[in-house]
């Protein structure tokens, strides 16, 4: 009987000590109506971290579906942006852009050059739609549907991605229903952000920075401040849809410049650009779009599998400079100044520097790597 008594107040004991407990867990936990805060750095940096990337992912995703276009009337030369908005080809920039042009050439983020011709343009609205049958395997830029823009919405203002007209500049809306007219054009209820729009910008997008998805046509800016103007895409969308379902596509005309000789000032300023735009894809392990600026002869002789094999190792490689050491009229030598970081099968990582040679030539009159590294 001695024996029962115990064990039931040694069962009773512990029962209110496991009461104590949760009522003191209970009470730390909602002292004061507040929740327990516990301060963790490593998430934190993570999130840092994984932003930082997403930034550079977005813009590099981004550059493949935005173009340069460059106009010719005849007495005058444009050049503007735009960015592709359907699996037709089509691509949405400003009238001011294409308007009078004879002849209408568009760039892709890798040199590739192409005739466009006009499908539709505004009166008084400053939008454009062009096409151009090459591009309709591109995946459009995203659309942002339901956007409703507040001040201090972060953006993201893209503009040519050819040359020293890349632009890309990073800002905030800070005004959301502004209105003027310049020339012919009345911009109605757009949006103002702090990202100059310079000439180059004009046509590109306006893209949220949270989700990559654009929001804007970039149209105007003041020149030498940091002040824009975006017109809605929600204000133009079922304009540009029901142009580009509507178009009579027997009346497009393709119209190629009419000069034959190569540029050399602009050949050069190319073949630096796609050096840093291939080692830029191999950053961000974009490999299948670094393998398509190998010349179809390249490609022959090094299968993707290869290529992918030959640059996986590499954990993050920055580009310090690139130069040119020999040139002719249809080739380039470049030299790219690197610091590569790679990781072996252990991942242990080591940092170098390479001075890496290529050679930039024309195929088919498209810039291309026609030869990357000493032993190829």
């Amino acid at each position: 009987m001695k024996n029962k008594t115990n064990r039931l107040t040694l069962i009773i004991s512990f029962l209110i000590l496991l009461a104590t407990i949760a009522v003191a867990v209970f009470w730390i936990i909602n002292r004061n109506g507040e929740p327990l805060q516990v301060e963790n750095n490593l998430v934190t940096n993570v999130s840092s971290e994984n932003n930082h990337t997403n930034l550079k992912s977005i813009i590099h995703n981004a550059q493949k579906a935005i173009v340069q276009i460059q106009t010719n009337s005849g007495v005058s030369q444009k050049t503007g942006s735009g960015f592709i908005f359907n699996s037709k080809g089509d691509i949405v920039t400003n009238a001011h852009v294409v308007e009078d042009a004879d002849s209408i050439i568009v760039s892709l983020s890798n040199t590739q050059k192409y005739p466009a011709a006009l499908v539709a343009i505004g009166e008084k609205e400053d939008i454009a739609i062009i096409r151009v049958p090459e591009l309709k395997y591109l995946d459009p830029l995203p659309y942002e549907e339901d956007y409703q823009a507040e001040i201090g919405d972060e953006i993201i203002a893209i503009g040519s991605p050819v040359g020293i007209q890349n632009t890309v500049s990073l800002g905030l809306i800070v005004g959301t229903d502004r209105s003027f007219t310049i020339e012919q054009f009345q911009y109605d209820h757009v949006y103002q952000i702090s990202a100059n729009i310079t000439h180059g910008n004009s046509g590109g997008p306006l893209i949220l920075r949270k989700n990559g998805k654009v929001i804007g046509i970039n149209s105007a800016g003041i020149d030498d401040t940091d002040i824009g103007f975006s017109i809605p895409m929600n204000n133009v969308f079922k304009q540009l849809k029901d142009w580009t379902e509507s178009v009579d596509e027997e009346k497009l005309d393709y119209q190629m410049p009419t000069t034959a000789t190569i540029n050399q000032e602009k050949f050069k300023e190319d073949a630096k650009y796609i050096t840093e735009y291939f080692f830029d894809s191999i950053n961000l392990r974009d490999y299948i779009n670094a393998y398509t600026l190998l010349d179809s002869d390249l490609q022959s002789k090094v299968t993707y599998t290869k290529f992918r094999e030959a640059f996986s190792p590499i954990v993050k490689l920055n580009v310090n400079e690139v130069l040119i050491e020999d040139r002719n009229e249809e080739q380039l030598k470049i030299v790219a100044k690197l610091e590569i970081t790679t990781r072996d099968k252990s991942y242990n990582e080591k940092k170098e520097t390479h001075d890496y040679p290529l050679i930039i030539g024309l195929e088919n009159d498209q810039i291309k790597i026609l030869k990357y590294g000493e032993d190829r």
